[in-house]
Protein backbone atom coordinates (compact mmCIF):
# COMPACT_ATOMS: atom_id res chain seq x y z
CA UNK A 1 0.00 0.00 0.00
CA UNK A 2 1.27 3.48 -0.86
CA UNK A 3 0.20 6.45 1.25
CA UNK A 4 -0.29 9.91 -0.19
CA UNK A 5 2.98 11.80 -0.38
CA UNK A 6 4.81 8.71 0.83
CA UNK A 7 8.20 10.33 0.28
CA UNK A 8 7.25 13.33 2.41
CA UNK A 9 8.09 13.14 6.09
CA UNK A 10 5.90 15.54 8.03
CA UNK A 11 7.10 17.08 11.26
CA UNK A 12 4.74 16.72 14.18
CA UNK A 13 5.04 16.38 17.96
CA UNK A 14 2.87 14.01 19.97
CA UNK A 15 2.33 14.07 23.74
CA UNK A 16 3.44 17.62 24.47
CA UNK A 17 0.99 17.26 27.36
CA UNK A 18 -1.40 14.63 28.68
CA UNK A 19 -4.29 16.42 26.95
CA UNK A 20 -2.68 15.54 23.62
CA UNK A 21 -3.23 11.80 24.13
CA UNK A 22 -6.71 10.73 25.23
CA UNK A 23 -7.72 7.06 25.35
CA UNK A 24 -11.22 5.75 26.00
CA UNK A 25 -11.68 2.02 26.44
CA UNK A 26 -14.43 0.40 24.35
CA UNK A 27 -15.76 -2.36 26.64
CA UNK A 28 -16.65 -5.81 25.44
CA UNK A 29 -19.72 -5.80 27.69
CA UNK A 30 -21.39 -3.65 30.33
CA UNK A 31 -21.74 -4.80 33.97
CA UNK A 32 -25.09 -6.48 34.57
CA UNK A 33 -25.83 -4.68 37.86
CA UNK A 34 -25.48 -7.61 40.26
CA UNK A 35 -22.76 -9.94 41.53
CA UNK A 36 -19.77 -9.75 43.85
CA UNK A 37 -17.41 -7.80 41.59
CA UNK A 38 -17.62 -4.01 41.83
CA UNK A 39 -17.02 -2.47 38.39
CA UNK A 40 -15.55 1.03 38.38
CA UNK A 41 -15.32 3.22 35.29
CA UNK A 42 -12.24 5.28 36.07
CA UNK A 43 -10.27 8.11 34.51
CA UNK A 44 -6.60 8.71 35.27
CA UNK A 45 -4.08 11.30 34.11
CA UNK A 46 -0.33 10.64 33.82
CA UNK A 47 -0.63 7.56 36.02
CA UNK A 48 0.84 4.10 35.45
CA UNK A 49 -1.26 0.95 35.48
CA UNK A 50 0.58 -0.23 38.58
CA UNK A 51 -0.32 2.94 40.49
CA UNK A 52 -3.95 2.63 39.38
CA UNK A 53 -4.23 -0.91 40.72
CA UNK A 54 -2.34 -0.11 43.93
CA UNK A 55 -4.54 2.89 44.78
CA UNK A 56 -7.78 0.98 44.23
CA UNK A 57 -6.58 -2.11 46.11
CA UNK A 58 -5.49 0.02 49.06
CA UNK A 59 -8.75 1.96 49.23
CA UNK A 60 -10.95 -1.16 49.24
CA UNK A 61 -8.57 -3.15 51.44
CA UNK A 62 -8.02 -6.02 49.01
CA UNK A 63 -4.94 -7.63 47.46
CA UNK A 64 -3.93 -6.51 43.98
CA UNK A 65 -4.85 -9.92 42.55
CA UNK A 66 -8.48 -9.15 43.39
CA UNK A 67 -8.44 -6.23 40.95
CA UNK A 68 -9.32 -6.96 37.33
CA UNK A 69 -8.75 -4.92 34.18
CA UNK A 70 -9.15 -5.50 30.47
CA UNK A 71 -5.90 -3.82 29.45
CA UNK A 72 -3.10 -1.45 30.35
CA UNK A 73 -3.35 2.17 29.27
CA UNK A 74 -0.66 4.70 28.41
CA UNK A 75 1.21 6.51 31.18
CA UNK A 76 1.50 10.03 29.76
CA UNK A 77 -2.13 10.45 28.76
CA UNK A 78 -5.69 10.94 29.94
CA UNK A 79 -7.22 7.48 29.90
CA UNK A 80 -10.55 5.96 30.90
CA UNK A 81 -11.30 2.29 31.45
CA UNK A 82 -13.18 -0.24 33.56
CA UNK A 83 -11.64 -2.08 36.51
CA UNK A 84 -13.25 -4.65 38.79
CA UNK A 85 -12.83 -5.23 42.54
CA UNK A 86 -13.78 -8.55 44.12
CA UNK A 87 -15.89 -7.68 47.18
CA UNK A 88 -18.03 -10.74 48.00
CA UNK A 89 -20.85 -10.03 50.43
CA UNK A 90 -19.81 -6.43 50.97
CA UNK A 91 -21.74 -3.21 50.70
CA UNK A 92 -19.40 -0.33 49.98
CA UNK A 93 -19.57 3.41 49.50
CA UNK A 94 -17.92 4.46 46.25
CA UNK A 95 -16.25 7.89 46.34
CA UNK A 96 -15.94 10.36 43.47
CA UNK A 97 -12.17 9.88 43.39
CA UNK A 98 -9.43 7.66 44.79
CA UNK A 99 -5.85 8.91 44.93
CA UNK A 100 -6.28 11.23 41.96
CA UNK A 101 -8.34 8.66 40.04
CA UNK A 102 -11.75 9.97 38.98
CA UNK A 103 -14.63 7.50 39.43
CA UNK A 104 -17.01 8.22 36.55
CA UNK A 105 -19.60 5.56 37.35
CA UNK A 106 -19.86 2.14 38.97
CA UNK A 107 -21.96 -1.01 38.97
CA UNK A 108 -21.74 -4.71 39.88
CA UNK A 109 -21.07 -7.83 37.83
CA UNK A 110 -20.84 -11.57 38.36
CA UNK A 111 -17.36 -12.10 36.89
CA UNK A 112 -13.93 -10.55 37.28
CA UNK A 113 -12.81 -8.28 34.45
CA UNK A 114 -9.92 -10.02 32.72
CA UNK A 115 -7.21 -9.07 30.24
CA UNK A 116 -8.57 -8.87 26.71
CA UNK A 117 -12.19 -8.24 27.74
CA UNK A 118 -12.47 -5.14 25.57
CA UNK A 119 -13.48 -4.34 22.01
CA UNK A 120 -10.72 -1.81 21.56
CA UNK A 121 -9.85 1.79 22.32
CA UNK A 122 -10.95 5.19 21.03
CA UNK A 123 -8.09 7.67 20.61
CA UNK A 124 -8.10 11.44 20.38
CA UNK A 125 -4.60 12.72 19.61
CA UNK A 126 -3.21 16.19 19.04
CA UNK A 127 -0.16 16.67 16.84
CA UNK A 128 1.73 19.89 17.50
CA UNK A 129 4.05 21.90 15.25
CA UNK A 130 2.46 20.61 12.02
CA UNK A 131 2.63 23.06 9.12
CA UNK A 132 -0.78 23.95 7.73
CA UNK A 133 0.27 23.07 4.20
CA UNK A 134 0.79 19.45 5.33
CA UNK A 135 -2.75 19.01 6.62
CA UNK A 136 -4.19 17.72 3.33
CA UNK A 137 -1.47 15.08 3.10
CA UNK A 138 -2.24 13.89 6.63
CA UNK A 139 -5.93 13.76 5.81
CA UNK A 140 -5.31 11.65 2.69
CA UNK A 141 -3.04 9.28 4.59
CA UNK A 142 -5.65 8.80 7.31
CA UNK A 143 -8.30 8.05 4.68
CA UNK A 144 -5.99 5.49 3.06
CA UNK A 145 -5.41 3.76 6.39
CA UNK A 146 -9.14 3.55 7.02
CA UNK A 147 -9.74 2.24 3.50
CA UNK A 148 -6.90 -0.32 3.36
CA UNK A 149 -6.35 -1.20 7.01
CA UNK A 150 -3.48 -0.61 9.41
CA UNK A 151 -0.35 -2.78 9.38
CA UNK A 152 -0.66 -4.18 12.90
CA UNK A 153 2.90 -3.54 14.08
CA UNK A 154 3.97 -3.41 17.70
CA UNK A 155 4.74 0.15 18.78
CA UNK A 156 8.01 1.35 20.35
CA UNK A 157 6.59 1.11 23.88
CA UNK A 158 6.64 -2.67 23.48
CA UNK A 159 10.45 -2.58 23.47
CA UNK A 160 11.10 -0.54 26.62
CA UNK A 161 12.47 2.89 27.40
CA UNK A 162 15.95 1.97 26.13
CA UNK A 163 14.64 -0.01 23.13
CA UNK A 164 16.56 -3.08 24.28
CA UNK A 165 14.02 -5.43 25.88
CA UNK A 166 13.86 -7.46 22.68
CA UNK A 167 17.58 -8.18 22.77
CA UNK A 168 17.43 -9.29 26.40
CA UNK A 169 14.60 -11.61 25.37
CA UNK A 170 16.55 -12.97 22.41
CA UNK A 171 19.59 -13.80 24.54
CA UNK A 172 17.45 -15.38 27.26
CA UNK A 173 15.96 -17.69 24.63
CA UNK A 174 19.34 -18.56 23.10
CA UNK A 175 20.91 -18.85 26.58
CA UNK A 176 23.66 -16.34 25.83
CA UNK A 177 23.91 -15.26 29.44
CA UNK A 178 26.89 -12.93 29.09
CA UNK A 179 24.98 -10.96 26.45
CA UNK A 180 21.89 -10.75 28.69
CA UNK A 181 24.02 -9.19 31.43
CA UNK A 182 25.79 -6.86 28.98
CA UNK A 183 22.52 -5.45 27.61
CA UNK A 184 20.94 -4.96 31.05
CA UNK A 185 24.02 -3.18 32.42
CA UNK A 186 24.76 -1.09 29.30
CA UNK A 187 24.78 2.70 29.48
CA UNK A 188 26.95 5.79 29.62
CA UNK A 189 26.62 6.91 33.25
CA UNK A 190 29.35 6.39 35.83
CA UNK A 191 27.67 3.31 37.35
CA UNK A 192 27.46 1.76 33.88
CA UNK A 193 31.17 2.43 33.32
CA UNK A 194 32.03 0.82 36.66
CA UNK A 195 30.07 -2.28 35.72
CA UNK A 196 31.75 -2.41 32.30
CA UNK A 197 35.15 -2.22 34.01
CA UNK A 198 34.28 -5.20 36.22
CA UNK A 199 34.03 -3.10 39.42
CA UNK A 200 30.77 -4.75 40.36
CA UNK A 201 30.61 -3.78 44.03
CA UNK A 202 31.38 -0.14 43.25
CA UNK A 203 28.81 -0.21 40.46
CA UNK A 204 26.24 -1.69 42.86
CA UNK A 205 26.94 1.05 45.42
CA UNK A 206 26.37 3.69 42.73
CA UNK A 207 23.42 2.04 40.97
CA UNK A 208 19.94 3.66 41.27
CA UNK A 209 17.58 1.85 43.64
CA UNK A 210 14.77 2.05 41.09
CA UNK A 211 16.38 -0.71 39.01
CA UNK A 212 16.20 -3.82 41.20
CA UNK A 213 16.95 -6.32 38.42
CA UNK A 214 20.26 -4.63 37.58
CA UNK A 215 21.14 -4.37 41.27
CA UNK A 216 20.47 -8.08 41.76
CA UNK A 217 22.71 -8.84 38.80
CA UNK A 218 25.54 -6.72 40.18
CA UNK A 219 25.24 -8.26 43.63
CA UNK A 220 25.50 -11.76 42.13
CA UNK A 221 28.46 -10.72 39.96
CA UNK A 222 30.23 -9.22 43.00
CA UNK A 223 29.80 -12.60 44.73
CA UNK A 224 31.50 -14.37 41.82
CA UNK A 225 28.46 -16.19 40.46
CA UNK A 226 28.50 -17.58 36.92
CA UNK A 227 26.70 -15.74 34.15
CA UNK A 228 23.89 -18.31 34.11
CA UNK A 229 23.48 -18.12 37.90
CA UNK A 230 23.47 -14.32 37.66
CA UNK A 231 20.65 -14.38 35.11
CA UNK A 232 18.54 -16.54 37.43
CA UNK A 233 18.20 -13.46 39.65
CA UNK A 234 16.21 -11.67 36.92
CA UNK A 235 12.52 -11.63 37.93
CA UNK A 236 10.32 -13.94 35.86
CA UNK A 237 7.99 -11.03 35.01
CA UNK A 238 10.87 -9.07 33.46
CA UNK A 239 12.16 -12.10 31.55
CA UNK A 240 8.67 -12.76 30.19
CA UNK A 241 8.29 -9.09 29.19
CA UNK A 242 11.58 -9.24 27.29
CA UNK A 243 10.76 -12.54 25.58
CA UNK A 244 7.43 -11.04 24.50
CA UNK A 245 9.36 -8.06 23.09
CA UNK A 246 11.55 -10.43 21.09
CA UNK A 247 8.43 -12.12 19.70
CA UNK A 248 7.19 -8.65 18.72
CA UNK A 249 10.48 -7.83 16.99
CA UNK A 250 10.20 -10.91 14.76
CA UNK A 251 6.53 -10.21 14.06
CA UNK A 252 7.36 -6.66 12.98
CA UNK A 253 10.08 -7.95 10.65
CA UNK A 254 7.65 -10.40 9.02
CA UNK A 255 5.09 -7.61 8.71
CA UNK A 256 7.65 -5.36 6.99
CA UNK A 257 8.19 -8.03 4.38
CA UNK A 258 4.45 -8.44 3.81
CA UNK A 259 4.03 -4.66 3.49
CA UNK A 260 6.89 -4.54 0.97
CA UNK A 261 5.17 -7.32 -0.97
CA UNK A 262 1.85 -5.42 -0.73
CA UNK A 263 0.24 -8.46 0.91
CA UNK A 264 -0.16 -7.48 4.57
CA UNK A 265 -3.92 -7.12 3.97
CA UNK A 266 -4.28 -9.84 1.31
CA UNK A 267 -4.76 -13.58 1.85
CA UNK A 268 -2.15 -15.50 -0.16
CA UNK A 269 -1.29 -19.18 -0.53
CA UNK A 270 -0.06 -20.67 2.74
CA UNK A 271 -1.59 -18.08 5.04
CA UNK A 272 -3.23 -18.91 8.32
CA UNK A 273 -6.27 -16.62 8.26
CA UNK A 274 -7.21 -14.66 11.37
CA UNK A 275 -10.91 -14.15 12.10
CA UNK A 276 -11.12 -10.54 13.22
CA UNK A 277 -14.72 -11.11 14.25
CA UNK A 278 -14.14 -14.54 15.79
CA UNK A 279 -12.23 -14.17 19.04
CA UNK A 280 -8.78 -14.54 17.56
CA UNK A 281 -9.15 -17.90 15.87
CA UNK A 282 -7.15 -18.84 12.79
CA UNK A 283 -8.07 -21.20 9.99
CA UNK A 284 -6.63 -22.57 6.76
CA UNK A 285 -8.24 -22.10 3.38
CA UNK A 286 -7.96 -24.26 0.33
CA UNK A 287 -5.72 -23.09 -2.50
CA UNK A 288 -8.69 -22.62 -4.82
CA UNK A 289 -10.27 -20.19 -2.31
CA UNK A 290 -7.28 -17.83 -2.34
CA UNK A 291 -8.30 -14.78 -4.35
CA UNK A 292 -11.93 -15.86 -4.55
CA UNK A 293 -14.57 -13.10 -4.48
CA UNK A 294 -15.76 -14.24 -1.04
CA UNK A 295 -12.29 -14.11 0.55
CA UNK A 296 -11.47 -10.79 -1.11
CA UNK A 297 -14.76 -9.30 0.10
CA UNK A 298 -14.27 -10.55 3.67
CA UNK A 299 -10.76 -9.07 3.66
CA UNK A 300 -12.03 -5.72 2.39
CA UNK A 301 -14.66 -5.68 5.16
CA UNK A 302 -11.95 -6.47 7.76
CA UNK A 303 -13.63 -9.69 8.79
CA UNK A 304 -10.43 -11.65 8.17
CA UNK A 305 -6.71 -10.92 7.93
CA UNK A 306 -3.54 -12.85 7.17
CA UNK A 307 -1.69 -13.62 10.38
CA UNK A 308 1.92 -13.36 11.47
CA UNK A 309 4.02 -15.27 14.00
CA UNK A 310 4.45 -14.74 17.71
CA UNK A 311 6.91 -17.60 17.86
CA UNK A 312 6.72 -20.39 20.41
CA UNK A 313 6.52 -24.16 20.57
CA UNK A 314 2.72 -24.21 20.32
CA UNK A 315 2.32 -21.63 17.55
CA UNK A 316 0.41 -22.81 14.47
CA UNK A 317 2.55 -22.78 11.33
CA UNK A 318 1.43 -21.54 7.92
CA UNK A 319 2.53 -23.37 4.77
CA UNK A 320 4.16 -22.87 1.36
CA UNK A 321 6.20 -19.71 0.78
CA UNK A 322 4.73 -17.98 3.83
CA UNK A 323 6.10 -20.67 6.16
CA UNK A 324 9.51 -20.50 4.49
CA UNK A 325 9.63 -16.72 4.81
CA UNK A 326 8.66 -16.73 8.49
CA UNK A 327 11.22 -19.46 9.23
CA UNK A 328 13.89 -17.49 7.40
CA UNK A 329 13.25 -14.46 9.61
CA UNK A 330 13.46 -16.59 12.75
CA UNK A 331 16.66 -18.29 11.57
CA UNK A 332 18.23 -14.88 11.12
CA UNK A 333 18.09 -14.41 14.90
CA UNK A 334 19.75 -17.75 15.64
CA UNK A 335 16.69 -19.30 17.27
CA UNK A 336 16.20 -23.07 16.87
CA UNK A 337 13.33 -25.45 17.58
CA UNK A 338 15.13 -26.46 20.78
CA UNK A 339 15.17 -22.82 21.89
CA UNK A 340 11.43 -22.53 21.21
CA UNK A 341 10.72 -25.56 23.39
CA UNK A 342 12.84 -24.09 26.16
CA UNK A 343 11.06 -20.71 26.07
CA UNK A 344 7.58 -22.12 26.79
CA UNK A 345 7.79 -21.05 30.44
CA UNK A 346 7.76 -17.47 29.15
CA UNK A 347 5.60 -17.75 26.01
CA UNK A 348 4.02 -20.70 24.22
CA UNK A 349 3.45 -18.91 20.92
CA UNK A 350 0.41 -17.73 18.98
CA UNK A 351 -0.61 -15.83 15.84
CA UNK A 352 -1.48 -12.14 15.43
CA UNK A 353 -3.37 -10.40 12.60
CA UNK A 354 -1.16 -8.53 10.16
CA UNK A 355 -3.91 -6.05 9.29
CA UNK A 356 -6.55 -4.45 11.53
CA UNK A 357 -9.31 -1.94 10.83
CA UNK A 358 -8.97 1.74 11.64
CA UNK A 359 -12.52 2.92 12.30
CA UNK A 360 -14.40 6.15 13.02
CA UNK A 361 -11.58 8.35 11.78
CA UNK A 362 -11.69 12.13 11.88
CA UNK A 363 -9.08 14.81 11.43
CA UNK A 364 -9.28 18.57 11.86
CA UNK A 365 -6.95 21.53 11.71
CA UNK A 366 -7.17 23.52 14.93
CA UNK A 367 -5.53 26.76 15.96
CA UNK A 368 -2.34 25.25 17.34
CA UNK A 369 -2.49 21.57 16.37
CA UNK A 370 -3.97 18.85 14.20
CA UNK A 371 -6.55 16.73 16.02
CA UNK A 372 -6.86 13.09 14.95
CA UNK A 373 -9.49 10.59 16.11
CA UNK A 374 -9.79 6.86 15.42
CA UNK A 375 -10.76 3.54 16.97
CA UNK A 376 -8.39 0.56 17.15
CA UNK A 377 -8.94 -3.06 18.21
CA UNK A 378 -7.44 -4.26 21.48
CA UNK A 379 -3.70 -4.86 21.25
CA UNK A 380 -3.05 -2.39 18.42
CA UNK A 381 -0.96 0.74 18.84
CA UNK A 382 -1.93 4.36 18.25
CA UNK A 383 1.77 5.24 17.90
CA UNK A 384 1.89 3.06 14.78
CA UNK A 385 -0.92 5.15 13.28
CA UNK A 386 0.95 8.35 14.09
CA UNK A 387 4.16 7.05 12.54
CA UNK A 388 2.29 6.12 9.36
CA UNK A 389 0.67 9.56 9.19
CA UNK A 390 3.90 11.48 9.70
CA UNK A 391 6.32 9.40 7.67
CA UNK A 392 4.15 7.72 5.06
CA UNK A 393 6.13 4.57 5.86
CA UNK A 394 4.37 1.32 6.76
Amino acid sequence: MTLAGSKTHIHGVLKSSSEDFIVEEIPLYEPCGEGEHLYLHVQKTNMSHEHLIRHIATYFGVKKRHIGSAGRKDLKAITSQWVSVHLPGQTVSVPDSIGGIKICTHSWHKNKLRAGHLMGNKFTLRLREVLKENFNCLEQRLQALQRNGLPNAFGPQRFGNKNDNQFVGQYIITKEWDKVIAVLLAGTDRHHELADAGEFQNALDAWPFGQPAQRNILEALARGKSAEQVCKTIPHTLSKLCVNAFQALIFNEVLKRRVAANSFNTIVEGDLVWKLDGGGRTFEIALEEVGSPEIVERSMQFLISPSGPLWGSKMRHPSADIERMEQEVLDGFGVTEEHLIGMKKFAEGERRPLCVPLKNTAISLEKDCVSVQFDLPAGSYATVVVEALLTGDL
